[in-house]
């Protein structure tokens, strides 16, 4: 049995139950004037202190929850303005209309015309991304392959044409740097001071101090330093490698014969 009680509250088998503050149509009006609701400000304006009533009436409207800070917040469509990634941002908080990180994740790779690395996706959404990319590869909903030292995930229907992509992509963006020189060896003076002191080196030499150079340089640091100095750039990657596997000791830098002639030899001359 239900009866309405003075005050406007209803009892139901006895028990006082607290009117609904909100019709949906309230809500509406309350989310245009706020912007951005948690569960708890719902929960207050709805006069109730269980989750499902909330929902409940939330399902008549069309509402996001943002990829950022787990979910907690709560939009509407029609407030959100999306920009052309389907992205909005209310201060800090991050809403897609792909709804959870997750799906946003996915969508943004597989929409992509030369796939994602991580850092790309962290740019886009101002969040981190490892977690929903380990998952995503992980059932099978996404592609990886490893390149430059990093993983770059892929769409599982475009998995070839999006790695040949990025590859085109990385390939002109040596050729770029191959042409510009980089800031340390810009002058023709230190260019030409450089060549005179690597021909002082010996061949062992001047492979490790060039590899040592493009290191410092970075990814096309090869390219660059071959056009600098002249010297073969598979030349320069087998010094560069040497030295990153620690692979020297000062015994194989010497050539043969080279160094401080032996004592024994010195005295019988």
């Amino acid at each position: 049995m239900l009866l309405l009680t003075i005050d406007g509250n209803f009892i139901v088998n006895g028990n006082i139950m607290a009117k609904t503050k909100y019709s949906a149509k309230e809500l509406v009006k309350l989310f245009h004037r706020e912007k951005v609701l948690t569960l708890d400000d719902l929960k207050k304006a709805l006069a109730t202190k269980v989750n499902m009533t909330v929902f409940r009436k939330m399902s008549t409207l069309s509402y996001r929850s943002s990829y950022s800070h787990a979910g907690k917040y709560y939009t509407l469509d029609g407030i959100a303005d999306y920009s052309e990634n389907g992205l909005w941002s209310y201060g800090q908080i991050y809403f897609s209309k792909y709804g959870s990180l997750r799906n946003t994740v996915e969508a943004f790779v597989c929409a992509s015309e030369a796939g994602c690395f991580a850092f790309e996706l962290q740019e886009l959404l101002h969040i981190p991304v490892h977690k929903p990319l380990r998952e995503l590869f992980s059932s099978d909903k996404l592609h990886r392959e490893q390149l430059s030292k990093r993983y770059l995930y892929l769409s599982p229907v475009k998995t070839e044409f999006q790695l040949n992509n990025r590859k085109a992509i990385l390939e002109a963006a040596v050729l770029e740097k191959s042409h510009e020189v980089a800031p340390e060896f810009a002058s023709s003076e230190v260019q030409k001071a450089l060549r005179v002191f690597l021909s002082t080196l010996n061949e062992k030499q001047r492979r490790l101090y060039a590899g040592f150079e493009s290191m410092k340089l970075g990814y096309g640091g090869d390219t660059v330093m071959a056009k600098i100095t002249g010297m073969n750039i598979k030349t320069i990657a087998r010094g560069r490698k040497k030295l990153l596997a620690h692979d020297i000791t000062p015994d194989n830098i010497r050539e043969p014969g080279a160094g401080r002639p032996a004592l024994e030899k010195k005295q019988k001359s």
